[in-house]
């Protein structure tokens, strides 16, 4: 009996051996957070930012299953001028630090929450409806009167879901959500030769929909990208979108 429990722990943690990505490659690591572009003037895309317990802004460039792996990609980041490329053994970390390792809350990363303040301009929804609840009838009440202060001004209408679904569903949830804030603006006043709408249903999420590394649906993050933005611009400032009717 021994034997056999011996012989099932060794196959487990041969199988897990096989399965876990344990290696990631930190890019760099900031007290402030920096756009996307610091990476991708330089050529780096599909970066990963993780906020830790002690508000360090972390930007991963994947996840591998061996330290060859990590290790090719650390020098392609230190020669794209990423002098400080690391490579983060998670095993490791959990061994040295358990739950209170800077890479790690509980099971998974921590991701950074978008700024409320910099979303003022946008209508949130709930999983799967197209309603509008009392926040985003506030918000869109002082857009009509703006718009009515503004003759020149133009609206886009810009609509977004979550991850959740395929990206056909999506993008016709986004466009009813979308549809959903210019009946409203209409119903205030607003003409809609005015509006511009553009969806991009799943394609710009704000925040990830999913932690990268487990391929667990981010709940929160999911509520931010749940949006309809709205953009005011002046006639002539910028050219207006496609609309959709």
């Amino acid at each position: 009996m021994l034997h056999f429990r011996l012989l099932f722990v060794a196959l487990f943690l041969s199988a897990t051996a096989l399965s876990a990505q344990d290696f990631r490659v930190q890019a760099g690591a900031f007290f402030e957070p920096v756009p996307m572009s610091y990476f991708e003037d330089k050529g780096v895309r599909n970066v990963m930012l993780s906020t830790d317990q002690m508000g360090m802004n972390r930007y991963f460039v994947g996840s591998y299953h061996t330290r060859e792996e990590a290790e090719k990609v650390q020098q392609q980041l230190v020669d794209k001028g990423f002098p400080f490329a690391a490579i983060i053994d998670m095993e490791v970390q959990r061994l040295l630090c358990g739950a209170n390792c800077p890479y790690f809350k509980g099971s998974g990363p921590i991701y950074m929450q978008p700024d409320r303040k910099t979303q003022q301009n946008s209508v949130y929804f709930d999983p799967g409806k197209i309603s509008l609840n009392d926040e985003a009838t506030t918000l869109l009440n002082r857009i009509a009167g703006e718009m009515k202060q503004s003759a020149t001004a133009r609206l886009n209408i810009l609509g977004h879901s979550d991850g959740s679904g395929n990206a056909e569903s999506n993008v016709e949830l986004a466009t009813m959500r979308s549809r959903q804030v210019r009946n409203y603006l209409i119903g205030k006043g607003v003409k809609a030769d005015r509006m511009y709408i553009k969806v991009f249903g799943e394609s710009k999420p704000i925040a990830p929909n999913k932690d990268e590394f487990t391929g667990e649906e981010l709940k929160d993050n999911q509520a931010w990208n749940r949006r309809v933005e709205l953009m005011m611009v002046e006639e002539g400032m910028a050219t207006p979108m496609a609309d959709i009717k």
